[in-house]
């Protein structure tokens, strides 16, 4: 029997403009409705934590095995994205599943995961469109593997699991580094979390650049929190690629 799936998404659009979300589109064209059910919250203008964690309350108690909290600029290509949960969780213990992370990461300005984590402890991969129908894939590393953080592209929990610990994703953050910060938590609760060879495409190359003052009270923030308690030097480092 097939686990239960729910994607769960947030976009700011309304639903009159559903055909113009990518998330929306791939789940109507991509049959994905056959074995998942897309939870869309239209009109967003919350943290994406906050919606998120409030899915996970709405969805206690019920039959379903595993939520996936998901981009709406996001492209499910993925047939097999139920079996793939199920395996990860039942073959290899991942409570929180994703794409692409990292299995070791240094805590430092600019506080983007890819820029934390040397080449060689990145882990997954994201597809990410060149423009028309042309795709490139991002290697970070090998996958499926153990990791103690993941983007927040695609963050999938397995439901049961993540009610017993009491884990919650971190809603100091908006939008910018809830990801990083909610893995390092359940991390330091000791759940155990991996990437999955999990097809997808992403819209977006990510964050624009680290100038950004939004993205800078939000490193600031992080920082504090999670960072060494020693201050930190900040070089002007070259512009990322998400």
């Amino acid at each position: 029997m097939d686990p239960k799936v729910v994607i769960v998404s947030c976009t700011q659009k309304p639903p009159l403009k559903n055909s113009e979300v990518l998330l929306y589109q791939s789940f109507e064209s991509g049959g994905m409705e056959r074995f998942s059910t897309l939870d869309m919250v239209w009109n967003n203008s919350e943290g994406l934590p906050a919606v998120y964690n409030r899915k996970i309350t709405e969805y206690a108690g019920s039959d379903v095995e595993f939520l996936a909290f998901v981009h709406d600029d996001v492209y499910i290509d993925d047939q097999k994205l139920c079996d793939k949960l199920k395996s990860a969780h039942t073959h290899l213990g991942f409570q929180i599943i994703g794409v692409a992370g990292a299995a070791v990461l240094n805590i430092k300005y600019p506080s983007l995961w890819h820029l934390m984590a040397e080449r060689k402890h990145r882990r997954g991969f994201v597809h990410h469109s060149t423009g028309g129908t042309q795709t490139e894939a991002t290697n970070f590393g090998p996958t499926p593997a153990e990791v103690i953080m993941m983007d927040g592209v695609f963050i999938a929990i397995h439901l049961p699991s993540i009610l017993a610990a009491g884990w919650r994703f971190n809603e100091n953050y908006k939008f910018h580094h809830y990801d990083i910060s909610s893995c390092l938590d359940a991390f330091k609760m000791g759940l155990k979390m991996g990437v999955f060879p999990i097809h997808l495409i992403h819209l977006s190359s990510g964050l624009s650049s680290v100038t950004d003052k939004v993205w800078k009270e939000s490193n600031d923030r992080f920082l504090a929190e999670y960072g060494p308690k020693e201050p930190q030097p900040q070089p002007q480092p070259q512009e990322p690629q998400a």
